[in-house]
């Protein structure tokens, strides 16, 4: 799930569709995501306007009119779109009939569909908006999501600035750079009071608290260079921290910054790295975390953590 909810929304006449979709964006606004809609005027045109979009999750609702004009209708666009999106929840809409449309999908064998009216049409799909969204809203999705736009949004700060500098003059590109280190002085200065205050402290608590300076790699390095001194017997779980510091923190850290997006109407890419991610390399990826999680859990219960 991202920060956008997209809807291939098929229908013959468009103007419908952009009256309609003002009240859905409004309403997805409100729970804090942004309304995307591709729209499709017949079923021939699906496949030309969507390319591969239906092999990942970009699509996540079809919306598909039971009078599709010239084009195909009832059943026929019923049972096509079932096929074309097999895993997609679809709203099945008509003038004035839902009856009918029940009967259709019935006759028809299609499942996983929910039934309007044009005069519902909104309240109807936003309450299936609603239900989906349900299932991604716990703080584990969303965290996802946050760091997902987060990462959008570092990629677009950094191309500006990036873009800014290009813009000056060869005389005013020394005084731009001096501003940053000046800031960047700032802050080591300001840290340095920070590192002095925490070391005063018979505690370990309020080094913790400085993250910004024992960053999530510091830790991993004192972890493990505490683990060294271990038993034999507990070498192998330091070889698998080590593994993880050295292969999968940086991939993790090059993906935290990379922005997706899709180019021609392909499947979607990652922008901002120097090589190139498939979706073999990611499932390869969080199988990789989960073995990493479990080493982890290990050895907490060893050293006897208190975990919340």
């Amino acid at each position: 799930m991202r920060l956008d909810f997209t809807i291939l929304w098929i229908d013959d006449q468009p103007k419908h569709v952009k009256s309609f979709s003002e009240g859905l964006g409004n309403h997805l606004r409100q729970l804090g995501f942004e309304l995307n809609v591709i729209s499709a005027q017949s079923l021939e045109m699906v496949d030309a306007g969507i390319g591969n979009h239906v092999y990942d999750d970009t699509i996540d609702l079809v919306l598909v009119d039971y009078d599709l004009g010239m084009g195909a209708g009832g059943e026929e666009a019923l049972v096509t779109i079932r096929k074309r999106f097999p895993f997609k929840e679809v709203v099945f809409y008509s003038a004035t009939d839902a009856e009918k449309l029940r009967s259709i999908a019935f006759g028809a064998k299609v499942d996983g569909v929910y039934f309007s009216t044009r005069l519902s049409l909104v309240s109807d799909t936003t309450q299936v908006v609603s239900k989906l969204l349900n299932k991604v809203l716990d703080l584990d999705h969303m965290r996802g999501i946050v760091m997902s736009a987060s990462s959008d949004i570092d990629y677009l700060v950094e191309s500006s600035l990036n873009a800014v500098y290009d813009r000056l003059g060869e005389e005013e590109k020394p005084s731009f750079r001096s501003s940053i280190i000046e800031q960047l002085q700032g802050k080591l200065s300001k840290w340095a009071g920070e590192l002095e205050e925490a070391a005063g402290k018979d505690s370990l608590v309020r080094i913790m608290k400085l993250r910004h300076l024992f960053t999530a790699h510091d830790r991993l390095e004192c972890l493990a260079r505490q683990l060294a001194g271990w038993a034999a017997d507990h070498s192998s779980y330091l070889d698998k921290v080590h593994v993880y510091k050295d292969d999968v923190v940086p991939r993790r850290n090059k993906l935290a910054h990379a922005m997706l997006r899709r180019k021609d109407g392909g499947p979607p890419e990652l922008i901002g790295l120097k090589e190139s991610w498939s979706t073999e390399h990611m499932t390869e990826l969080r199988c990789g975390l989960i073995e990493h999680r479990e080493n982890f859990q290990t050895i907490a219960v060893l050293v006897d953590a208190k975990l919340d």
